[in-house]
């Protein structure tokens, strides 16, 4: 059981909240270092530098979920059974950072001079090891929330320091991962073993870097607000009646997986597309730092606007509309100054809608609460920490079934641009399926974004169901 040093009432201080918001947010921090590393530039990685053909690999990120699928549910309900004098979520994350770092540097190390075969193996094993990693320090984030403060309005201020770290995480990987690649490789020509060289040093690096930032974020944040009810045995079967009973918690998953199909998809093709289609990977930075930078101000705003009563639902539709419209116009272009012009739209209403999203999640696990009198937090965000990574390989697995489609050649395109060729006149398909899986994918996936929390209506029962869950919890 978490035992408080403190006294009631220190918990109440500004001080103190802001180490609890701060604290927490440099956890997300560090995630997406990681995160965000390997949905940039791993595809990239296997297909350029370690030789894998795109349809094996985006199998492989198909494949690997169904192990992500178990492991993500004994995660989630061994977190639900946990009860230490540290808390219920923070001795995961803290002995999950080192699994995760190890997991970043061995997924950027194929050995270049093995067999196709023993290298797509090297591939399955190391993935397995690195996504277990992030389910051990991901999967109590969401719940931990709820634990960190009992207030709803504390609790959208602590997951928007969450989201505003975590764009800090992918500026500080936008502007520093291609940087250090280069430098680790010698030379921004490099490639073959020197660029994959670059990219294991450079996963060194910023793998210690994510076990110091658990390391300060475990010890700087404090679980005040255990859980109402005990945690209770059940079995499999009535765990996930619970859950899949919870009407919210469905439309929770329809758009988890949609939000992560269309950011990731962008992500996971914007390597190929400012190399191929803009013919400047360097570009890449600046667009990355816009789509980053775009999003803090509406986050924060987004906290503001809902502190002010208007409803987390619509604040994340907004967002996704504003998306829409970029999406739309990186689906039509290829001009660099547009498509960055787009990036940072997209970043503007990504910033509601991510913001939105982790303050929602803490409100639905409330929810399931209040219906079944069982506290599922760990379970519940397995599931939706599983559907993230199955967005994730959804979005790597269609960019791969495009680029087989457009008969891609890591190997001739380079050599026609090392050559000063025209790439939309040597390879039109390739081309086209790049420029469908910037845009085309995501503003496929926004719309559905929409479509799908239509019937939400939680914002407005929220009230009544905290303070039932704040009864039981007096009751105890």
């Amino acid at each position: 059981m978490q035992i408080l040093k403190h006294e009631p009432s220190y918990y109440k201080t500004t001080k103190f909240k802001w180490r609890q918001r701060i604290g927490f947010g440099i956890s997300d921090y560090a995630c997406n270092l990681a995160y965000l590393l390997a949905n940039t530039y791993l595809l990239f990685y296997y297909t350029n530098c370690a030789g894998l053909e795109a349809g094996a690999v985006g199998f492989m990120f198909v494949v690997t979920k169904f192990i992500d699928a178990f492991t993500d549910y004994m995660v989630g309900v061994m977190i639900d059974r946990t009860d230490t004098k540290m808390g219920r979520y923070r001795p995961w994350m803290l002995f999950g950072a080192p699994v995760l770092a190890v997991g970043m540097v061995l997924v950027f190390s194929v050995p270049t001079g093995w067999s196709a075969g023993a290298k797509l193996a090297w591939a399955y094993i190391t993935y397995v090891i690195f996504s277990f990693g992030y389910t051990l320090v991901n999967i109590p984030m969401a719940p931990i929330v709820s634990a960190l403060s009992e207030e709803p309005s504390e609790r959208t201020k602590i997951a928007t320091s969450r989201t505003v770290f975590s764009n800090l995480g992918s500026l500080t990987s936008s502007l520093f991962t291609l940087p250090l690649v280069y430098y680790f490789s010698g030379s921004k020509d490099a490639t073959g073993a020197a660029l994959a060289a670059g990219y294991r040093n450079t996963n060194i690096v910023l793998g210690l870097m994510v076990v110091a930032i658990f390391c300060i974020c475990v010890f700087s944040i404090v679980e005040i607000n255990p859980p109402t009810t005990a945690a209770q045995k059940s079995s499999f079967m009535e765990d996930m009646g619970h859950v899949f009973k919870s009407k919210y918690f469905i439309m929770i998953l329809g758009l988890c997986y949609c939000l992560f199909v269309g950011y990731l998809g962008m992500y996971g093709a914007m390597q190929y597309y400012y190399k191929y289609i803009i013919g400047n990977e360097s570009a890449m930075s600046i667009a990355l730092s816009l789509l980053t930078i775009c999003a803090i101000p509406t986050m924060i705003l987004a906290a503001a606007l809902n502190g002010r009563g208007i409803h987390k639902v619509k604040l994340m539709q907004f967002g996704a509309i504003v998306d829409c419209v970029g999406y739309l116009i990186l689906f039509l272009t290829s001009n660099v100054t547009v498509a960055t012009c787009a990036l940072a739209l997209i970043g503007f209403g990504f910033g509601f809608r991510q913001s939105m999203f982790f303050s929602m999640l803490p409100d639905v696990f409330d929810y399931t609460e209040y219906k079944f009198g069982k506290n599922m937090g760990g379970t519940q965000n397995a599931i939706t920490g599983f559907l993230n990574k199955l967005a994730s390989a959804s979005a790597s697995a269609l960019i791969s079934a495009l680029l087989v489609w457009g008969a891609y050649d890591a190997s001739a395109m380079d050599a026609a641009m090392a050559a000063g060729q025209n790439m939309a006149e040597q390879f039109p398909k390739a081309c086209t399926a790049i420029n469908f899986a910037f845009g085309g994918l995501s503003l496929i996936a926004t719309i559905l974004c929409v479509v799908v929390l239509i019937p939400y209506d939680l914002d407005k029962k929220y009230p009544e169901i905290r303070a039932e869950l704040d009864k039981r919890q007096a009751a105890q």
